[in-house]
């Protein structure tokens, strides 16, 4: 098994997105899996299923509202946040059926060259310890088509992050029970304050290369050949300003 990693270079979330679900619905290759980081400019990402006005304070000028093919909750992207998008072939991990063993190996490999008090709480949330209390730097999320998974999830490594988080986003309404009834400010943290970008794309790799016993392997950013054939915005976009 090989695990083909990328850096895209595009900013732009609605692309990126587009290009997420495309890949998805037309990867198809054999003893493959493939690992893409990219980072976006401004932009409010909501869950697939999630309504907008109990999400985001629409009231206020608020960035490009954009909706993925996956759960989970409303994420602001901004600089200092890292996006990470994982495709892997459940004929090659037929036990990754079972989506909660999925999550736990999956973000077990993400963590796993982590520092000590790093850990998972609630469904898939990571969380570092601080302050004695495990604060949350990561959201994840998946979506299955054609006998794939497609799991992606957020790096917040930049504090100035964080504090435009509570400005447009709204409480969740649905939270685990570590962090039920607390303000984003009071459970949100940045990724291991000693973390630079290119040591946590290192870390992530090399993790997840070890969990699936894969070998890493760089390939060039496959959105600029992409593009070519692709019609983004290929998922549903919601955007508002």
């Amino acid at each position: 098994m090989q695990l083909h990693t990328a850096n895209i270079a595009s900013r732009h979330c609605g692309l990126n997105l587009s290009f997420e679900e495309w890949f998805l619905r037309s990867v198809d290759t054999e003893g493959v899996m493939y690992l893409f980081f990219y980072e976006n400019t401004d932009s409010m990402v909501l869950g697939k299923s999630l309504e907008l006005e109990h999400e985001i304070h629409t009231h206020k000028k608020h960035p490009p509202v954009y909706r993925r093919i996956s759960g989970g909750g409303s994420v602001l992207h901004t600089q200092g946040n890292l996006n990470y998008a994982l495709f892997l072939p459940l004929a090659a991990f037929p036990e990754l059926m079972n989506v909660s063993l999925s999550y736990q190996r999956i973000l077990g490999g993400v963590i796993a060259r982590f520092p000590r008090g790093v850990s998972v709480q609630g469904y898939s949330d990571l969380n570092f310890l601080s302050r004695g209390k495990p604060r949350k730097f990561s959201g994840n999320a998946q979506c299955r088509k054609r006998g794939w998974i497609l799991h992606h999830g957020t790096l917040l490594y930049d504090k100035e992050a964080i504090r435009r988080v509570p400005w447009y986003l709204k409480p969740p309404p649905k939270e685990p029970a570590y962090r039920s009834g607390l303000k984003h400010r009071d459970f949100m943290t940045n990724v291991l304050p000693f973390y630079s970008r290119a040591a946590l794309i290192r870390a992530v790799r090399l993790g997840l290369a070890a969990a699936f016993n894969a070998e890493l392997k760089t390939i060039p950013d496959p959105l600029k050949a992409a593009r070519r054939v692709m019609n983004p915005p290929f998922h549903s976009e919601r955007n508002h300003q």
